[in-house]
């Protein structure tokens, strides 16, 4: 697989990088710093949310960043999501305004209403999707880590993927998926993770993908 799949496209017309740091369960103190490495590492999407509890200091991060002159704000595709108790029409701009406040940010990417299905601790998440013996048979003969492959699994699928680390190894490792490919003879292996297919099939089709800068908003 070649840098071609380094982005997607949307259906608005813009882009999201294949890849992003995940801050889902990154605890404060530890996610300003992940943030950070993964940035300088070569990540140009930060995914996060309001009840991930941990999105100011996200904001912060990212601040720290733009007034370094590390990138520029239009360097990055930064989602955040609207959670399941505020989608009454009256509370949208409301859960908007605060992301964007603990953001420090003038607009967001992508706001993705979140739905019950794809809440985080899927039994997928549960599963540990990473210990399954298919996966690691996979790893072991492609000479990778399972934290790479499954990634890669879903790049190859054609889906954005969100691995999240705040160990700053990992967070580079994980990374490294785009100078190679599953191949075709491995990929129906995947198919007999049961669990992990339908609930990553569930959480995909849970959510639906909303590009929204501020100055368009109420």
């Amino acid at each position: 697989m070649s840098n071609d799949l380094l982005y997607f496209d949307l259906n608005t017309g813009g882009r999201i990088p294949s890849v992003g740091l995940g801050t889902w369960q990154s605890p404060l103190g530890e996610v300003y710093n992940a943030v950070i490495t993964a940035v300088k590492a070569g990540y140009r999407h930060i995914d996060c949310a309001r009840n991930y509890d941990n999105e100011e200091e996200v904001g912060q991060a990212l601040k720290k960043l733009f007034e370094d002159g590390v990138l520029k704000r239009e360097d990055m595709f930064i989602t955040s999501k609207l959670w399941s108790s505020d989608h009454a029409p009256e509370d949208v701009p409301v859960a908007l305004d605060a992301a964007l406040q603990d953001l420090q940010l003038d607009s967001i990417d992508l706001y993705l209403a979140y739905s019950k299905l794809g809440s985080p601790g899927t039994s997928w998440m549960k599963g540990d999707l990473l210990k399954k013996p298919n996966l690691n048979m996979i790893a072991e003969k492609l000479g990778k880590t399972t934290g790479q492959v499954a990634p890669h699994w879903g790049l190859q699928m054609g889906q954005s993927v969100l691995p999240k680390s705040t160990n700053e190894a990992r967070i580079r490792e994980n990374l490294d998926v785009f100078d190679w490919s599953i191949p075709e003879d491995l990929f129906p292996k995947f198919s007999e993770i049961e669990q992990a297919s339908t609930s990553l099939s569930l959480l995909f089709n849970a959510i639906f993908l909303l590009t929204i800068p501020k100055s368009l908003c109420w």
